[in-house]
């Protein structure tokens, strides 16, 4: 990443969630300071701002733990699939008899689940895939 100032703002953990205040960060942190990453999806180089640290942290109550992995393009993108995710789980809770059967909402379930696989880096949903592929093959 290019040489830039980075910016700092005071922090207040007086404002930070009740787990965030139980953590050696409390007694220690004074202030946010941007910190350089690079998109875990895109290998955009992003910037998780002070005053975005200073939001998340004492506005938001997210943990002082969490760091950022996607930029704003890409973070933006997986929330709309998890919306879309959100809204099929929502349809099959109350349409399962249907839905079962209705190959074109399983198929785009199906896709949603891979397309969300490619913004975390973390363990995806094999038992609802699998799920869907029985579905589909039956």
């Amino acid at each position: 990443m290019d040489e830039r100032v980075k910016s700092s703002v005071p922090a207040d953990p007086g404002h930070w969630s009740e787990k965030s205040k139980h953590s050696i960060s409390y007694h220690y942190k004074r202030e946010y300071t941007d910190i350089d990453y690079v998109c875990w999806r895109c290998k955009a180089p992003s910037v998780f701002t002070a005053e975005d640290q200073k939001y998340t942290f004492e506005v938001k109550k997210a943990s002082v733990d969490q760091r950022r992995i996607l930029c704003g393009a890409c973070w933006s993108e997986s929330n709309k699939i998890r919306a879309l995710l959100e809204n099929c789980e929502s349809e099959w809770v109350t349409s399962k008899k249907r839905l079962q059967r209705d190959s074109d909402f399983l198929k785009r379930w199906l896709e949603l689940l891979v397309q969300l696989e490619e913004y975390v880096p973390y363990k995806p949903d094999i038992a609802k895939k699998n799920m869907l592929k029985k579905l589909l093959s039956a």
